[in-house]
């Protein structure tokens, strides 16, 4: 594999031979003269590693390494900085801030080299070992207990079978666990005053639950009720927190995930303002489709009517009616057994017409 290096170097002639030296170690070098241009080339081509200069005008390296780290798409970039101030607070500040490493100027071009080559292992070591499925969550688990500070934490990490309508965990609660979900389905949920509910979520293997209240130390703000019979493996509290904090990695693959959440639940609140319910249960449908269809079931949406309602935040004679409407019109099949798609291009073309909209209104 040839890896990107992305270079943001103000100075011309030093820039010129970290790139001369990056090449003819085989290295594919994208090169900024500043931070500006730097973080909009990072932004836009994705590098494997980023080499960043501190000391530079209008936006500096750390500036720099702030706009990436608050980005989802960059925040796991390795970043080392370049930097001619041995001050051990400028290198802490840099640390602090998220960097991988530092280089002091001046520097040998091996020992540029070697930098590089080890941050990239380690990425690559880091992305091979956090992917969502229980065989790496267990072999990251337990590869980071060889560390010193998980020796002493609880070695047993069980799964446990949930019925169907059991609560994993409800509103109120004092978080103890992180769960994932190796099978079934699980309905995420807040409910008012008068006791009805708005589905913020539907999860499915490969998902974690309950990690924004861990990380908050809060109590849970969401009821988890298993839709269909479930395996979910249960991580305790302590093992989660204690690798969050000493891991900047895995630290980074949790904000993406809540900056992920975040920007569901914005466009969430902009269906349940701007849409027609026709958009909003073909909608429904679609993400239900997409995210939970299941070959071996034949493609039907087994998932109740009235979780389909409290999912788009309309009264179930409303749906009701809207899937008679879609039924007549050719788009779905509704049988005992469930809902299936039969037209979905048009079912998109429905949420495409909102989505054209909300993209002029921003």
């Amino acid at each position: 594999m040839k890896y990107t290096v992305l270079l943001i170097e103000d100075n011309q002639e030093m820039a010129e031979n970290i790139c001369s030296i990056l090449k003819l170690a085989h290295y594919n070098v994208l090169s900024a003269p500043n931070g500006k241009i730097g973080v909009e080339i990072a932004q836009q081509k994705h590098p494997d590693l980023i080499l960043c200069d501190v000391m530079m005008p209008e936006l500096d390296g750390y500036g720099v390494l702030h706009i990436l780290n608050n980005d989802p798409e960059t925040a796991h970039i390795p970043f080392i900085f370049l930097t001619a101030k041995a001050d051990k607070n400028d290198l802490r500040m840099g640390m602090n801030l998220g960097a991988d490493d530092y280089i002091t100027k001046p520097f040998e071009g091996h020992d540029l080299l070697k930098v590089v080559e080890i941050r990239l292992k380690k990425n690559e070591s880091l992305k091979a070992n956090v992917k969502n499925d229980l065989y790496d969550v267990n072999t990251f688990f337990n590869k980071a207990r060889e560390l010193k500070e998980f020796q002493k934490l609880s070695e047993n990490r069980p799964a446990r079978i949930f019925k169907k309508k059991e609560f994993v965990f409800m509103e109120g609660q004092t978080p103890s666990d992180l769960y994932f979900i190796i099978s079934g389905e699980v309905k995420t949920y807040k409910a008012n005053y008068d006791g009805k509910e708005l589905i913020t979520g539907i999860h499915s293997a490969g998902d974690f639950l309950g990690y924004v209240p861990l990380l908050e130390e809060k109590q849970h703000n969401e009821s988890a009720e298993v839709l269909e019979e479930a395996e979910i493996s249960i991580i305790p509290k302590q093992d989660f927190l204690t690798v969050i904090y000493s891991s900047k990695d895995i630290a980074r693959k949790f904000i993406k995930m809540l900056s992920n959440n975040l920007m569901e639940a914005e466009n969430r609140l902009l269906d349940l303002a701007y849409q027609s319910v026709r958009q909003r249960v073909a909608g429904a449908l679609l993400k239900i489709y997409n995210q939970h269809n299941v070959p071996n079931k034949k493609e039907i949406i087994t998932i109740a009517r009235k979780d389909i309602s409290n999912m788009i935040g309309t009264a179930t004679e409303s749906l009701n009616r809207t899937l008679a409407d879609f039924k007549d019109e050719g788009l779905i099949e509704i049988s005992d057994e469930g809902i299936k798609i039969k037209e979905k291009a048009k079912l998109e073309h429905l949420v495409m017409v909102f989505a054209n909209k909300i993209s002029k209104m921003r």
